[in-house]
């Protein structure tokens, strides 16, 4: 039993280990989930544009890039 504690407590440095990884976790989280969401509305939008009739398509714009010196 004291070895979980140990492991836990981290010789008093587990408050600071556990919360770093809980940050992370909660950063990682998120990314996920925001990238899910905003693949999901790339999949509606490209969607609604394959229905609309071809006169109503948005098209394409050029990328313009200027010489460089």
């Amino acid at each position: 039993m004291s070895s979980w504690h140990e492991f836990i407590f981290m010789g008093k440095h587990g408050a600071y280990v556990w919360s770093s990884y809980l940050m992370t976790l909660i950063v990682l989280l998120g990314l996920f989930i925001g990238f899910r969401m905003m693949l999901k509305s790339l999949k509606q939008k490209a969607q609604q544009e394959a229905k609309a009739p071809s006169g109503e398509r948005t098209k394409a714009r050029k990328l313009k890039v200027s010489p460089t010196e």
